[in-house]
């Protein structure tokens, strides 16, 4: 599970520390507060799996110039190749043909970056490569890269340094307390020391998890220090001690060289051409991971996909008849099937069948039906491949999309009741206040464990990332007097929800 993400220049985040991230992660906050930036961060953080060699002449022979490495695989469970669905999503063609790399003749790839200024004295850092690993002898060559991967590839991930050159460790990174044990400290402030496993929760997260009981702060102008903006009913993420664990904790750091995906402002040192985070836990592997939104629900599942499941997932298509009967109870007694898309689309989608009738597509159904049918045909399958040696990550953008709110809370219990007992870690960004409301009653409830689900309240300004948490009684506080944990300033609602007991 990962639980702590440290962000150099990513999207439009220039330096952020989003810690004690749980199984269960909710993100809120202001349109253009880093929501839907952490998610696909997150996804391609998990989908970076195919084995590679990161080398940089430059530093050869030193140790630091040759580490092991990784990069984008080629699909996720759905069999989408991880860069071209988040370029399409920004209104991009899939295929980056501005890519500064070549195919080398040995079946690797060649970067070339931009210069940037080098304002610190560090080491030029222009170009490095990624080695395909060899063949087996007698095998066919499945790991060389080919002409066609150059546009989908932009990021690399060294799993568990334990050494890099200063050149590729951000300042902002390194003085937030993450670094290779042996990493060289010449041109960045020391990190301070990890904390033991001897700090209670309580002692960590900060006494303001509790306090929050006897008030709750009137919602603040944007004339606020940063302190009074997130509130004091809600704890201040950004300096905590990360989570204690028993083992040493798992740092892998992850490099992305698309322009477009680099925070552009105020570049000065070297390592400002990329985009630079640490993951700290353990991620899953490509093949656990699914990233929903409305881009996944308005295409057609891949064949890849559908064949896999239909022949891997036992009675997949019994299974998700079930679950869309508790969502959708005039679905009740119909059967469901993933067939090939109409038109001669390549593809498939899914049928509905009633007794004695013919089959109707999914896609003539509502939105709503449409979302939850892919959403929970993707989730059965992920949750049948998952075990506690292959964690799966669901990250899924806006629940409430085209949904009505009754249907939309059916959902959310179906999901809840896929993957509580399954070692799926789940993060959902989310503007609706019902889903806010429903999570914090499923907790007060313990249908969600109140230990290892927290609501994260995004917020951004000039690029900073700051984060402030809510547990289950933070948002019982903030809901049972009526204030809205989604906003940060002054705002006459024309509408207010307030959470209320429930009447027997």
């Amino acid at each position: 599970m990962i639980e702590r993400i440290v962000i150099h220049r990513f999207r439009g985040i220039r330096q952020g520390d989003l810690n004690h991230l749980r199984k269960f992660n909710l993100f809120i906050g202001p349109n253009n507060s880093g929501k839907t930036a952490i998610l696909e961060l997150l996804y391609l953080s998990a989908t970076s799996g195919r084995p590679v060699q990161f080398i940089r002449d430059d530093l050869l022979p030193a140790e630091t110039g040759v580490l092991r490495a990784t990069t984008s695989a080629r699909t996720d469970l759905l069999g989408y190749e991880p860069l071209p669905y988040l370029r399409q999503r920004h209104g991009k063609h899939g295929e980056w043909a501005g890519n500064l790399a070549v195919v080398t003749p040995e079946g690797g790839l060649e970067i070339n970056l931009p210069r940037v200024p080098n304002s610190d004295g560090a080491p030029p850092w222009n170009s490095f490569r990624l080695a395909a690993p060899l063949p087996d002898w007698g095998e066919p060559d499945v790991y060389a890269f080919r002409t066609e991967d150059i546009a989908r590839i932009a990021m690399f991930t060294l799993p568990q340094p334990t050494t890099l050159d200063p050149s590729m460790i951000p300042p902002a990174i390194a003085e937030a307390g993450v670094r290779p044990a042996d990493a060289a400290t010449d041109t960045t402030t020391a990190a301070p020391t990890p904390t033991t496993d001897t700090v209670t929760e309580a002692e960590e997260l900060g006494s303001a998890a509790t306090d929050t009981t006897t008030a709750v702060p009137t919602p603040t102008t944007d004339t606020a220090t940063e302190a009074e903006e997130l509130g004091s009913a809600a704890t201040d993420t950004t300096t905590a001690a990360p989570t204690p664990t028993d083992t040493t904790p798992i740092f892998d750091w992850h490099y992305l060289w698309e322009p477009d995906w680099v925070y552009r402002w105020d570049r000065q040192e070297p390592i400002d051409r990329l985009a630079v985070w640490v993951t700290q836990g353990r991620r899953p592997q490509p093949q656990q991971v699914v990233f929903f939104s409305s881009q996944t629900a308005n295409s057609h599942f891949t064949d890849h996909f559908a064949k896999w499941a239909y022949h891997n997932v036992k009675d997949w298509h019994e299974t998700l008849a079930e679950r869309m009967a508790q969502v959708f109870p005039a679905l009740e007694g119909a059967k469901i099937e993933v067939l090939d898309a109409p038109d001669d689309q390549s593809g498939r989608t899914g049928y509905v069948r009633f007794p004695n009738r013919t089959p109707l597509a999914i896609d003539q159904f509502g939105d709503g039906a449409r979302h939850a049918f892919k959403l929970l045909a993707a989730l059965t399958a992920l949750a049948a491949t998952v075990d506690d040696d292959h964690p799966g990550l669901l990250l899924w953008e806006e629940p409430e999309v085209c949904q009505n709110p009754t249907t939309l809370i059916r959902l959310l219990d179906v999901v809840f009741n896929m993957t509580k007992d399954k070692p799926i870690q789940i993060c959902i960004a989310t503007h609706s206040l019902e889903v806010i409301a429903h999570i914090t009653r499923l907790l007060q409830h313990n249908t969600l464990p109140p230990d290892n689900t927290l609501v994260f309240r995004l917020h951004l300004r000039e690029g900073l990332l700051r984060s402030a948490w809510f547990d289950v009684t933070n948002l019982s506080v903030w809901l049972e007097a009526g204030h809205d944990p989604r906003i940060l300033e002054d705002f006459d609602a024309p509408l207010q929800f307030q959470l209320r007991e429930e009447t027997v």
